[in-house]
């Protein structure tokens, strides 16, 4: 066994989230958003994702679109057992054309 597979296992069983993972969990929040705020925000993609090991937690920047206009959101995910529960679902660029870059 060669020291490169060594650095495929991960300590403290602490396991990394795959992209589908993280693309259904960004797709489940806005539903959830959709319902405590009864919005109608449509999610379209997962911009970028962090995730923490302790507390296990999925922090995700995702474009979402309501009434035609694309918004960029951060939303918190922490995991309880199997599932990840939404913590915070918070806009971070508002409206058509904004961009972070200034």
């Amino acid at each position: 066994m060669s020291n490169s597979s060594r650095n495929d296992v991960v300590e403290e069983n602490f396991v990394r989230e795959p992209k589908t993972v993280i693309d259904q969990e960004a797709a489940r929040a806005v539903e959830e958003q959709n319902k405590r705020e009864k919005t109608s925000l449509k999610f379209k993609k997962v911009i970028s994702s962090r995730q923490q090991e302790i507390p296990r937690i999925l922090s995700i920047t995702l474009e979402a679109e309501s009434s035609g206009e694309p918004n960029n959101y951060e939303v918190k995910l922490v995991k309880r057992g199997a599932n990840y529960i939404l913590d915070s679902f918070k806009i971070l660029v508002k409206g058509p054309g904004s961009q972070s870059g200034r």
